[in-house]
Parts: structure tokens; C-alpha cells; sequence
């Protein structure tokens, strides 16, 4: 920013410049000091006070960090200070809050002022309310949300609660949104209010609209908005007061939404933990809310009956085999784990023999129900497979499926009640696992069926998992599995190691341990090939012992030698990782070994935590004591929770290399740029996987990646190749 004061104006001048220049500025203008503790406020203008509801006494001397709130964003506040200590200036927008906890969205420009010898002496800050340019935005986005949700079939509750979210972020914290829409005789339905308490909701469930019945059944019934500022002395709220208060609702906004002929559908309030006077541009935001659930309802509608002609079966009201098989293509096409089954009731010719079509259809709709409320998620999908079948689909871990089906299984226990009489039948279950979006849908759906023909060999209610027995794949695995035991007889696995690299200087910090098997039948087994099969046939907790061991072994040497060590990161799989002597086993070998801990660290990968979180966690901490450092390998593929991942003292996050092979893509690179970001703000040390190009260098330079592996730098050798440029690199 050019400023005309003088080269060698004092501080004080400068000051004295700065108060009289912001007091001209029609927008909020302030000034702080950098070299006065915390960096306070020394000078605001008046439109800086009106901005904030704060009074100048308030805020002088305080570091502008009050306006922040439990809704801004962390990662804004990190960058914000980080820009800060650069020196740099800063344009950004920040979700801020006034006095009375009123969010607004702040765009803020901060300008260092430096003298002619660079000394920082102040710090402008200009701010704008651009809330309404927000409100704008995202009633844009939600706009897109609702027709794309449309076009796919959501529930409308689903899209309106969307429309909820977008309200409540807009005003105060605690704020609680909902939508009421219309039955055909005017009772007040509730269709979005996840925010408002389950018990006020049944209250209000069903209820007529009128006169003097709170702010959503007075704004149905006169078609205007009703403002209620304070529940407790409000008329209209006469008969729901108490409810209200009970739940610290204390003031009520509510709009009529119309549709273009002018007919009430329903209302969207907003409720407030106290007495609350609206501003114009509350106002003008709700009621630009208004017509876009209007547009929601009559699209949703429509398309709900273009769905229903389309995707339900005439005769059970079930959602039919094309409705499933567009939803399957959906879920597989978020590349995570789940399964598909088909179930069948064993009776049901039977009972289509002795009682009719219509009684076949109702066993069916009975099974549905049932099924459904097994699976309650927004991404299970249930269907009609055929006259006497259903199939299901859903993303679960593997882990997690056999017990769910065995839930499916277990639903039939008790009779159906079909007419007069109870029925008990059997129920036999296919299910085929898959993994990502590598197997079609009609393979998928071919799997289950084969899977349900071998249930029906068996008496009773029997479930069968898919097995591809006939597929050359299969009989590879099978074959690998048989060698596995000679394998480790004849010790035919060996170790190479990848080196990490500082990406800056080039140097290797550390190492990546590889198990490779080159069997004289097989030839050279891959590990991706090797692994899953010895993790199924219960043997990766051997072969993970021998390169520990081996690993173990080259360090001895290297420190016999006198020799500097580096850390060699070993590949610990799930089963081995949950042993209940895995970390005393890890501690006596080291020790054996003579090797601290430290020059080992554990890598396992990022679902681990899904498997059983507060017992990996537990082992985490023992691992941490021991000495052990943890990294997190193939992070970006899996599982990943936030919630759980800062709770786990892991050191290192490694970017998968399926993103560093894509990193040009503008959305492959954000999500790395995010991972890096994530590591720093958890102090843990990120490393890009594969890389093999100076293009994809660059651009993890550039993002703040500093460490990493891959084809550029090292390929995998063994210990006596590394010994050589480890050699080479001391010099």
C-alpha cells in the first residue's frame, strides 16, 4: 500500500497520520501494534464500532482474535497468523461475530506499514461485511444441491434439511432452523428440523394451522410472516409456550412459502435461545429462502412421480432392479469397500400356491421393512430383485459385512403376520463382497445370485459368501496360498528398502522395508499379489517377522561397523498389529538385536482405527512409549476419520502415489495440498509416495511437501546396494 507520509516520519507521526486518515474512511478501518504485546488495537474508527456492536473501550488494546467464534473456520485462523508472521499483506474473507453473537462474514485486508529500513511499525486492517454477498453464494449452492439431489432421486427431507443448515449458518450460534410443509388438510408436517429437540418436533407433528398457533401455523393460516421476538409474552404462543420455553426456544421467526398460484405449502422458521429482534436483512435472507423450497417441493414432486413410474414395482411398491442397479453404480463409483446380497424367502412359491399372488406380495413388503431397519444409513439401497427376492447394497468395511448379514439372517426369527395367520418362512442369503469400483454391476449382481444358489443347497436359513473358485484369479491365489507354507520353510522372502528423502537437499532421512518373494515355481510374486493372500490364510504375522528380523539384522551390522543408522519403517498389517504380544515381541527383538527403538518405526494403514479405535489407540501409546515412532501408509485410500486421526500420537502421514501420479489435476492436487496441510496442523510429517517425475517434484516443493519417496530418487534395493550410497552419501 503507497502511503504519503515522509521517509522519515517518527512512529508517533505515523500514528497520528493513520487515526486521522481512518476517521475519513467510511468502511471500518483499524490500526494494531506489532511491537506492543499480542499485537492490540491501538486506534478503530466508527464504522469499525458499528461493524462490531463493541464500544471503543472494548476492543482498544485487544488482539483482534475476539471477533473469532465457535464457527470460524481453525484453518483460517492457522493461516491467517501464519501470513502475520511473514510480513506479507493479507486479503481474505473470515467468519467473524459481533457483540450480540451475530456471525457475519468479514473480508479483511491487512497492510504492514514498514519505515525506509523495513522496520515493521503498524498494521492496517480494512474490513467489509459481505454477508449478503454470502448468503448469495450459498443459497446459489444449495440451489445446485437440491435440483442435482432432485435429478438423483434424494429424499426431499434430505434436500430441505440442506436449506435448514444454510439458515442456521447464518445466524447466531444455537440457532434452529425447520421446515413445516402442508398436508391436504392443513396439518403442519415436519420435514426438515434436525436441529429442533425429537420431542418438540412430535409436538408439532400433525398440528392444525390458525390463529394464535405459534409463528409457523399463524404465518400458514394469514400467509404473512410472523415475527415473534419473545415466546414467553407472545399471544400466539398461548398453547405452546411451555413446550417452547422447556427447550430454550425463546423467540420465533417464521415465512409463509407460497407457490406461484399464491397456495401456502408451508413455512421456514428460525428459533433463537433468546428474545430476538430481526434485522431487514434477516428478513430479506429468509424470504429469498422461501421460494427455493417452493421450487423444491413442486420439482421434487414431479420427479418423485416420474421416479415411481419409473424405478418402483407396481405390485409391492418396492424400488425395482433398474432403480438398483443406477444406485450401484453410484456407490461403487465412491471406490470404498461394501457388499451386495440377494435374499429370498425359501416358502414363498409355497405360500403363492396355497394363498395367492397378492399374499406373496405382502411376505415381501414385511421383509422389506424388516431389512430396512437393519440398514438405516442414506447410501443403503434396497430393491426387488425378482418376484420372490430382494437385493441390497451397501458400503461397509469388510469386517462389518458377515455380522450385518447375519442381522438379515436373523430378522425372520419372529413370525409375519399375513391376513389372519402367522407365517414363519426361512430366508436364504447370497452376498459378494467387492472392493472400489473394479467389478461391474452386473458381475456384482451375478456373484450374489451365485452365491444365493449355493445358500439353497442348504436346510433352514443359510447364508453363502460369493468365492470365484472357477476363476483363474482364484486358482492363482489358491496356489499362492499352497506355496505360502513352502515359502517360509525354505525362507524364499527377502527384504529391499526404498529410501525417503528430503526433498529439499536430496539426502535420505530413512527407509521403507519391502517384502518381495521370488519363488522357484512362481518366479518373482508381487506384493500386492502375496500379501492379501498370506493375510487371508492367517500367515502375514510370519512374513512380517522375517523382515523385522531382517531389517533388524543389517542395522547390527551397520552399527558393529560403526556405522550411522536411519530408521527403517516396517509394514505392520491389521492382524499383527492387534496380536496381544505385538508390542512386547517388538521390544524384546530390538532389544535382542541391541538396536534403540527409535531406528524402527511401525507403518500400518489408515482403517486400522476402524477395526477397533480405542484399542489401537492403546497400542499407539504403548508403541510411543516404547520409543517406536508410527506412520500412517496409503493415507488418502482408506477409512480416514479426522476425529480419530489427531487422537493417535502417529508421526508421519503417507500421501498415496495414486495421488502423486495425478497431481497435475487441479482436483488431485488439492487434496494433497490439503493432506500436507493436515500433517503440519497435526505436527506430523507428511511423504509423497511415487514419485517419478521433476514435474511432480516441483509441484510438492511448491505445496510444502518436504519429504518423499519414489522412482525419481531410489528404486527398491537390497541391504548391500543401499550400504554402498549410504557409503557414498557420509562422504
Amino acid at each position: 500500500m503507497k502511503t504519503n507520509y515522509p521517509k522519515g516520519l517518527s512512529k508517533d507521526l505515523l500514528f497520528d497520520w493513520l487515526c486521522r486518515l481512518g476517521d475519513q474512511y467510511q468502511t471500518s478501518f483499524v490500526v494494531s501494534d506489532p511491537d506492543s504485546l499480542n499485537n492490540p488495537l491501538v486506534y478503530v474508527n466508527d464504522p469499525f464500532l458499528r461493524l462490531s456492536g463493541f464500544s471503543r473501550e472494548e476492543v482498544l488494546g485487544q488482539n483482534c482474535r475476539f471477533l473469532q467464534g465457535p464457527e470460524t473456520l481453525e484453518d483460517s485462523i492457522q493461516s491467517l497468523r501464519k501470513q502475520i508472521a511473514s510480513g506479507d499483506s493479507i486479503h481474505t474473507e473470515l467468519l467473524n461475530y459481533r457483540k450480540d453473537g451475530t456471525p457475519f462474514w468479514n473480508e479483511l485486508v491487512i497492510q504492514p506499514l514498514r519505515d525506509e529500513n523495513g522496520i515493521l511499525l503498524f498494521y492496517i486492517g480494512l474490513q467489509l461485511d459481505v454477508t449478503n454477498r454470502k448468503q448469495t453464494e450459498a443459497i446459489f449452492v444449495v440451489q445446485q444441491e437440491i435440483y442435482e439431489g432432485i435429478e438423483k432421486g434424494y429424499a426431499l427431507s434430505v434436500l430441505l434439511q440442506k436449506i435448514c443448515n444454510v439458515a442456521e449458518s447464518f445466524f447466531q450460534q444455537d440457532t434452529k432452523s425447520s421446515i413445516l410443509l402442508l398436508d391436504s388438510q392443513d396439518r403442519m408436517i415436519v420435514a426438515a428440523a434436525k436441529s429442533l429437540p425429537d420431542i418438540y418436533n412430535q409436538a408439532i407433528q400433525g398440528s392444525k394451522i390458525g390463529l394464535n398457533s405459534g409463528s409457523c401455523g399463524t404465518a400458514a393460516y394469514t400467509k404473512k410472516p410472523v415475527i415473534v421476538t419473545d415466546i414467553e409474552t407472545d399471544p400466539l404462543w398461548v398453547d405452546y409456550k411451555d413446550l417452547a420455553l422447556s427447550h430454550n426456544l425463546r423467540a420465533c421467526w417464521s415465512i409463509p412459502i407460497m407457490t406461484q398460484e399464491n397456495k401456502v405449502i408451508g413455512t421456514i422458521a428460525t428459533y433463537f435461545n433468546k428474545p430476538n429482534k430481526p434485522r431487514a436483512v434477516d428478513l430479506e435472507f429468509m424470504q429469498r429462502l422461501a421460494p427455493l423450497i417452493s421450487l423444491a417441493v413442486k420439482y421434487s414432486n414431479h420427479q418423485e412421480e416420474v421416479l415411481r413410474l419409473a424405478y418402483i414395482d407396481a405390485d409391492t411398491g418396492i424400488p425395482n432392479r433398474h432403480y438398483f442397479v443406477n444406485e450401484l453404480k453410484d456407490l461403487l463409483n465412491e471406490n470404498k469397500t461394501g457388499f451386495v446380497a440377494i435374499i429370498e424367502p425359501s416358502e414363498f412359491a409355497h405360500i403363492v400356491d396355497v394363498y395367492g399372488r397378492v399374499t406373496g406380495d405382502e411376505l415381501i413388503k414385511q421383509m422389506c421393512k424388516r431389512i430396512e431397519r437393519v440398514f438405516k444409513r442414506s447410501d443403503d439401497i434396497i430393491a426387488l430383485f425378482s418376484s420372490p427376492a430382494l437385493i441390497i447394497a451397501s458400503l461397509l468395511p469388510i469386517a462389518e459385512i458377515e455380522r450385518y448379514a447375519s442381522l438379515i439372517l436373523s430378522s425372520v426369527n419372529d413370525p409375519f403376520l399375513i391376513g389372519d395367520e402367522e407365517m414363519y418362512v426361512t430366508m436364504k442369503i447370497g452376498v459378494t463382497p467387492f472392493k472400489g469400483n473394479k467389478i461391474v454391476c452386473d458381475e456384482l449382481i451375478r456373484y450374489a445370485d451365485t452365491a444365493i444358489s449355493e445358500a439353497k443347497k442348504r436346510a433352514g436359513s443359510a447364508l453363502s459368501f460369493f468365492t470365484l473358485d472357477q476363476d483363474e484369479k482364484a486358482k492363482r491365489k489358491l496356489t499362492i496360498i499352497n506355496h505360502l507354507s513352502h515359502a517360509l520353510q525354505r525362507g524364499e522372502f527377502d527384504v529391499h528398502i526404498q529410501p525417503k528423502i528430503d526433498l529439499n537437499s536430496g539426502e535420505i532421512f530413512s527407509f521403507e522395508a519391502l517384502a518381495r518373494w521370488n519363488s522357484p515355481e512362481l518366479g518373482q510374486v508381487p506384493p500386492d499379489v502375496f500379501i492379501p493372500a498370506a493375510e487371508n490364510s492367517g500367515k502375514i504375522r510370519a512374513i512380517e517377522q522375517i523382515i523385522l528380523t531382517k531389517v533388524l539384522t543389517w542395522l547390527q551390522k551397520r552399527k558393529r561397523e560403526g556405522k550411522f543408522l536411519l530408521p527403517v519403517a516396517v509394514n505392520i498389517s491389521t492382524d499383527h498389529f492387534f496380536h496381544p504380544y505385538f508390542v512386547a515381541d517388538l521390544r524384546n527383538t530390538v532389544k535382542k538385536f541391541d538396536i534403540p527403538s527409535k531406528y524402527l518405526r511401525i507403518e500400518i494403514t489408515e482403517s486400522i482405527g476402524l477395526v477397533d479405535f480405542d484399542f489401537a489407540k492403546n497400542i499407539f501409546e504403548q508403541l510411543k512409549l516404547a520409543g517406536f515412532e508410527s506412520s500412517v501408509d496409503d493415507f488418502g485410500m482408506g477409512f480416514s476419520s479426522l476425529s480419530y486421526l489427531q487422537q493417535l500420537p502417529v508421526s508421519e502421514i503417507k500421501i498415496d502415489r495414486s495421488f502423486i501420479s495425478k497431481i497435475e489435476n487441479e482436483g488431485t492436487l488439492a487434496i494433497v495440498r490439503t493432506i500436507v496441510q493436515l500433517a503440519a496442523n497435526l505436527n506430523m510429517q507428511s511423504v509423497a509416495e511415487g514419485i517419478e517425475t521433476v514435474e511432480q517434484l516441483t509441484i510438492l516443493r511448491t505445496i510444502g511437501c518436504n519429504c518423499g519417496q519414489g522412482y525419481y530418487f531410489y528404486k527398491p534395493m537390497t541391504f548391500e546396494q543401499m550400504d554402498i550410497i549410504l557409503e557414498k552419501q557420509s562422504h
